[in-house]
């Protein structure tokens, strides 16, 4: 399944570019829901077709902010949807932190968005795990939860990298919830540690990478894992990893729940909007859920970049592209 893992040139963190993040994701796509051809409708922005949808779903990095600031246009798309009744969730695949910290810096910014309306990947993880029937994790194995900068989960059975002994030793299950900060060396501790001895993973955000500012590229828990990967099928090693984030099914139905929710009733899926700058991610995802995916062009992941000839080389195709907001 996954013989163009094999193959495909991973290029060191720092040097990420954009065909060096698609090639990955096209690598790991034979895992991933299977994508649901759109018209690749196009409009100038998201507000010019704000009527065609009952709620949106928005993604955080690329369509609500790139890096520490918020995109133009954000403001008014939020209060146009509040002026006609359209609920609007944040569903993002950040997991350093709880979504509480996503929500602090929407405040800060003045946007009009609920505490209980920004949803991630980590929310989607937790809530699986919370549920034995969903997960082969049984709540008395060792949870090994890491990222070198993350906001640890809490559990008995929870121990820390950085701060518990032993910790690739001891661990009968890995999370992985983030990658700030993750470095060459922290990826050659947790390669030889898994490859060694090859134990369960969970990955709450399955993102290659996540647009900064400068049209810099970040180096994102689904990047390291496919590193991971690419090394266990080289070895012919079989891991064992779960993903939670977009575009992987537990991410849209905790949205959607929450969405129906926010509407008060049943709905067409297809009546949401996921909004997003990714197409192996927010489009892939969003359609496999039954929404209509709408592809962000002008900012995020394709700024300066033909994303139409994207689509056709990956075989994603949103049902809209909107430049901007």
């Amino acid at each position: 399944m996954l013989a163009q893992l094999k193959q495909v040139k991973i290029p060191a963190a720092d040097a990420l570019g954009l065909d060096d993040v698609m090639a990955i994701y096209q690598a790991l796509q034979p895992l991933m829901p299977a994508p649901q051809n759109g018209g690749c409708q196009p409009a100038p922005r998201l507000l010019d077709i704000l009527a065609e949808f009952d709620g949106l779903v928005l993604d955080g990095y690329g369509v609500i902010n790139i890096g520490d600031g918020p995109i133009e246009g954000i403001a008014e798309l939020l209060d146009a949807a509040a002026s006609m009744a359209k609920p609007v969730l944040v569903l993002t695949n950040g997991a350093s932190f709880s979504s509480a910290r996503a929500f602090t810096k929407y405040q800060q910014w003045q946007l009009p968005i609920a505490r209980d309306d920004v949803l991630s990947s980590r929310d989607a993880l937790m809530a699986a795990l919370a549920i034995p029937s969903q997960t082969s994790l049984p709540r008395q194995r060792v949870t090994g939860v890491f990222g070198r900068n993350v906001e640890p989960l809490i559990g008995d059975q929870v121990i820390v990298y950085g701060r518990d002994d032993d910790f690739w030793q001891r661990a009968e299950a890995f999370v992985f919830l983030g990658a700030i900060d993750w470095d060459e060396a922290d990826q050659a501790a947790f390669e030889m540690a898994i490859l060694t001895h090859p134990r369960p993973l969970y990955v709450a955000n399955p993102d290659v990478t996540a647009p900064q500012a400068n049209d810099r590229f970040s180096a994102e828990p689904g990047y390291w894992t496919a590193r991971m990967m690419q090394q266990a099928a080289k070895q012919g090693i079989k891991v064992e990893v779960n993903w939670y984030g977009k575009p992987y099914l537990p991410a849209f139905d905790m949205v959607l729940a929450r969405m129906k929710l926010r509407l008060g009733r049943n709905f067409d899926p297809k009546r949401i909007a996921m909004v997003g700058d990714s197409l192996h991610t927010d489009i892939l995802g969003g359609g496999s859920a039954g929404m209509t995916s709408v592809l962000v062009t002008d900012h995020g992941l394709f700024r300066s970049a033909r994303a139409l000839a994207y689509c056709d080389a990956c075989g994603i195709r949103p049902d809209w592209v909107v430049n901007t907001l």
